[in-house]
């Protein structure tokens, strides 16, 4: 005796229970005995309720088909179960990319800039040019000032004998100056000095250089000093002086 147990019948889904039982209910329709026919009125049609049983039959077949239609693809009714290997992850696709000319591709991220703010002062006035030198050296109280001469000449015999000759030193400067030079060149050698007064002489030819003594040797600041001196000789004609110079500058006449 077999200890074998019966197996289990499969679980049947829903549409083949409806299909089932739609062929059931055609069955039972068929296994109807055909009743019994009965004179009818002249005019009238022939097998008119076999025709309406068997349009009813033919409609709830086709309400039960559509039903099951409903039912298969409605999302929440049930139908095919998903496939396993479907339902697994898969690669990701990657998107489309847009195409046309308005499309840009973002650039690969750079090292970070770090931005540094330097404080600027703003330009002040443009810069004056520097002067001269000779534009900037002040004049101090103490700078030397060059001193000036003058000279003038007068005879009590009309040149005939000779011609007495004062020479002026100025100081034009702020400061008093002591000691000068000062040269007289005579038109002759043949032409002499004498009687000189504030000051001594020597000669080289027709030039004749004075040497102030310690009543002139020392001019104030604004102030002047005065030496004097007689030219002998013939001196009726051409006997003035043609050059005079004080410090090596030219004397005023």
């Amino acid at each position: 005796m077999n200890d074998a147990q019966p197996r289990p019948r499969p679980r049947r889904s829903l549409v083949v229970v409806l299909l089932d039982a739609v062929l059931r209910l055609s069955a039972a329709v068929n296994a109807i005995p055909t009743p019994t026919p009965k004179v009818r009125e002249a005019g009238g049609r022939r097998g008119a309720g076999r025709y309406l049983l068997l349009t009813g039959v033919l409609a709830a077949v086709a309400g039960t088909a559509l039903l099951v239609v409903v039912l298969v693809r409605t999302p929440g009714g049930p139908g095919t179960p998903p496939d396993r290997a479907a339902a697994l992850p898969g690669p990701r696709s990657r998107p489309a990319e847009p195409s046309g000319a308005g499309s840009a591709t973002p650039a690969p991220p750079g090292p970070t800039t770090t931005l540094t703010i330097v404080k600027t002062t703003p330009a002040t006035a443009a810069t004056k040019p520097a002067p001269s030198p000779a534009a900037t050296a002040p004049i101090t109280e103490n700078a030397q000032v060059p001193l000036t001469a003058s000279y003038r000449t007068s005879s009590t015999t009309a040149g005939l004998l000779g011609y007495q000759m004062t020479v002026t030193v100025a100081n034009p400067g702020t400061a008093p100056r002591n000691g000068w030079a000062l040269t007289v060149t005579l038109p002759r050698s043949t032409l002499l000095v004498s009687g000189v007064s504030g000051a001594t002489t020597t000669r080289d030819g027709p030039v004749w250089s004075f040497t102030p003594n310690p009543t002139t040797a020392l001019v104030p600041a604004g102030g002047t000093v005065e030496l004097t001196f007689e030219v002998n000789g013939a001196t009726l004609i051409d006997a003035t002086p043609q050059d005079c110079r004080i410090d090596g500058n030219r004397c005023e006449d």
